[in-house]
C-alpha cells in the first residue's frame, strides 16, 4: 500500500472512532451489515448504522445504497425512517439511523405469547393508521417502498411508527420501463408480482399493508408458502381464483398459471371475530386486481379508523413499547 492510500485508510479509521464506541451487528444483508453503536461524544445515545460494501464488480457502491440514501433525503414526516448522516469508511459507506428497539414483528410474537391480550384492537388500529400516514407520504412522493413487512415495521420509545428499508424501493417508473419481480418478502407479495408482473404501481405496497393488518388481528401469518406457487395457493384459497371477472387482465402477466378453482373461505368467514368495518378494510386492500385495490388515502379516510374504539394514540403505543422491553429484559436476566 502506497503511504498516500494509507494516510487515507488511517483518516477514515479516525473518524469512525471519534463518532462511535460499542459496536454489535444488528444484521447483514445482500450488501452489508448493519451496526447498533454508541455516540462516542453523547455516551447512551445510540444509532443503527449500515454499513455499505464497495461494489467488486461496479464502480463504487450498489445503485440500491445510492437509491435508498436519496429516496430518504426527499422524504420527511415523522412515520418514515430519518438519515442522520452519510459518510465513507474504508471501502464503504455508512449511513447513519435512528436506532429503535422495538420492531412490530416482535409485538406481533408478544401478542401471541399473550394469547391476543397485549396488543387491543384500538392498538392494533394505532399502529395501523400510522403506517399508513407513512404510506401515504411515500406514495404522494411517487415512491415505491416494495418491501413492507412487520420486520420493516419499527416503533421507538415515544410511541411512534417508522417505516424503514427502503434498500429496494424505487421512484416510480414510466409507463414502458420494466421492473423487477425481485421485491417485497415473500409473504407480502401480491398476487401480480407472484405471476411475474414487470409493470406494477402503489398497490403493491397496499397488498402488503393489508397482509400486515391481518397479521396483527390474527398473530399469523396470512399468506404463509415456501414459493410463489404456495402463496399464490393460499391466496385463492381465500380470495377465490382469478377469471376475467374478478381481474380482467390476469392472463397477460408473464407466468400466470391456472388454478384449480374452488368456493374461496372468504375474508368475512376468517375474519368473522373482527369488526364489520376491520373486514370490509380487508377487502378493499386485499383485491386481487390491483386497479381495485383502495388507496393509501382512501384507506385512512375509511370507517374503521373513525368509529370505536379510537385508535391509540403516540402515548398508549409508547406504554406498549415500554411494557415490551421491559419483559424482554426481564427474560434476559432469568438465562
Amino acid at each position: 500500500m502506497d503511504e498516500g492510500k494509507k494516510k487515507e485508510k488511517e483518516k477514515k479509521q479516525k473518524l469512525y472512532n471519534q463518532r462511535f464506541t460499542n459496536i454489535e451487528i444488528l444484521g447483514e444483508g445482500a450488501y452489508g451489515k448493519v451496526y447498533k453503536v454508541e455516540s462516542a461524544n453523547n455516551p447512551g445515545e445510540y444509532f443503527a448504522l449500515k454499513k455499505f460494501k464497495e461494489s467488486k464488480n461496479l464502480e463504487g457502491f450498489n445503485i440500491s445504497a445510492i437509491r435508498e440514501i436519496a429516496i430518504l433525503k426527499e422524504l420527511n414526516h415523522e412515520n418514515i425512517e430519518k438519515v442522520i448522516d452519510t459518510f465513507y469508511g474504508i471501502n464503504c459507506l455508512y449511513v447513519q439511523y435512528e436506532y429503535i428497539e422495538c420492531v412490530l414483528t416482535k409485538l406481533i410474537k408478544m401478542n401471541l405469547e399473550r394469547n391476543k391480550k397485549f396488543l387491543s384492537q384500538a392498538d392494533i388500529k394505532g399502529i395501523m393508521l400510522q403506517i399508513l400516514k407513512g404510506l401515504v407520504e411515500i406514495h404522494n412522493n411517487g415512491i415505491l417502498h416494495r418491501d413492507l413487512a412487520p420486520s420493516n415495521i419499527l416503533i421507538n420509545k415515544n410511541g411512534i411508527i417508522k417505516i424503514a428499508d427502503f434498500g429496494l424501493s424505487r421512484f416510480i417508473a414510466s409507463p414502458d420501463r420494466p421492473m423487477t419481480r425481485g421485491v417485497i418478502t415473500k409473504y407480502y407479495r401480491a398476487p401480480e408480482i407472484c405471476f411475474g408482473a414487470q409493470y406494477y404501481s402503489f398497490s403493491i405496497d397496499i397488498w402488503s399493508a393489508g397482509c400486515i393488518l391481518a397479521e396483527m388481528l390474527l398473530c399469523d401469518i396470512l399468506f404463509r408458502g415456501d414459493d410463489d406457487i404456495q402463496i399464490l395457493g393460499k391466496i385463492f384459497t381465500l380470495l377465490g381464483t382469478p377469471n376475467e371477472n374478478n381481474w380482467p387482465d390476469v392472463k397477460q402477466l408473464k407466468d400466470f398459471a391456472v388454478f384449480k378453482g374452488g368456493s374461496p373461505y372468504t375474508i368475512q368467514k376468517k375474519f368473522a371475530n373482527f369488526s364489520e368495518e376491520c373486514r370490509d378494510l380487508l377487502e378493499k386492500m386485499l383485491v386481487l386486481d390491483p386497479n381495485k385495490r383502495i388507496t393509501a388515502n382512501d384507506a385512512l379516510e375509511h370507517p374503521y379508523f373513525h368509529l370505536d374504539p379510537p385508535p391509540s394514540g403516540k402515548e398508549r403505543i409508547a406504554e406498549i413499547v415500554k411494557d415490551y422491553l421491559m419483559i424482554i429484559r426481564q427474560k434476559n436476566n432469568k438465562i
